[in-house]
């Protein structure tokens, strides 16, 4: 689900060539919780994501087909496609289970753009030490 802000900060970087948002060579972040998202998320409003620690870290995707190389259709609907990004349990659990990914502009902490929600995965998922999860994220405009 595209947030509020989301949708002003795509229209802004397609249609007014805003690089303030997220660099032309900058990256975009993805991060972890078990949110339910409303549209008017921001991202103080995230309060399930994990604590920094026992390797939990928001991932950078950076704004280019790097971070994004697949463009393509599923159904009749264009989607765009992360690369794989993993997410690492190291030197404990996670503290916090998560059921869905968001992405942002901000590399930690709550100030900065959520630009969206992923879709969530069917049950909650708690890392344990040394264990991963890898994921791609899916954006339809």
């Amino acid at each position: 689900m595209i947030t509020t802000v989301g949708e002003q900060d795509i229209l802004k970087i397609l249609f007014q060539g805003d690089n303030i948002i997220v660099p032309a060579a900058g990256n975009f972040y993805l991060g972890l919780c078990n949110q339910v998202p409303a549209k008017g998320d921001t991202l103080a409003s995230i309060t399930t994501e994990p604590s920094v620690a026992n390797g939990y870290a928001r991932i950078a995707l950076s704004r280019d087909t790097t971070g994004f190389p697949t463009i393509e259709q599923v159904n009749g609907e264009t989607r765009i496609v992360s690369k794989v990004v993993t997410f690492t349990a190291a030197g404990g659990a996670f503290d916090k289970s998560f059921t869905r990914a968001f992405l942002c502009n901000a590399a930690s902490g709550n100030t900065g753009e959520l630009i969206a929600y992923s879709g969530a995965y069917a049950t909650p998922i708690l890392l344990a030490d040394g264990q991963s999860q890898q994921m791609k994220f899916e954006f339809y405009p």
